[in-house]
């Protein structure tokens, strides 16, 4: 049940900002979510970090180092930030390795559940 939870929280945070923010400020929660998924998926998935650091830099290009303190900074941002990190730690390592593997879209699971569910 887990899995499927980070699961979503991983398609979502995908389907999120797909293009990145586009030199715009980003919204603190929503970077928030993001960078904490990355960060527990680059310590669940180590062998995997390189694809955890070009998806961050693909998120923020263009977007200043002074507006991404900024946004750092805020409390959105800290209390999103917090909110997965606790989810990931609560899960097994095997559920974290799963759901990130899901994140960087290495992973056929998702299609065949949601294959299964459309049939019935």
């Amino acid at each position: 049940m887990r899995v499927r939870i980070l699961s979503l929280i991983c398609l979502s945070a995908t389907l999120a900002v797909p293009q990145g923010f586009a030199a715009e400020s980003p919204d603190p929660a929503v970077l928030g979510q993001i960078e904490s998924l990355l960060d527990a998926c680059t310590k669940a998935s180590p062998q995997s970090a390189a694809d955890y650091k070009q998806k961050r830099e693909e998120l923020v290009r263009g977007v200043s180092d002074k507006d991404l303190a900024g946004v750092r900074k805020a409390d959105q941002y800290k209390d999103a930030y917090k909110e997965i990190s606790d989810r990931f730690h609560k899960a097994s390592k095997d559920e974290a390795a799963e759901a990130c593997t899901i994140f960087l879209g290495t992973s056929a699971t998702p299609a065949k559940d949601t294959q299964k569910d459309a049939h019935k």
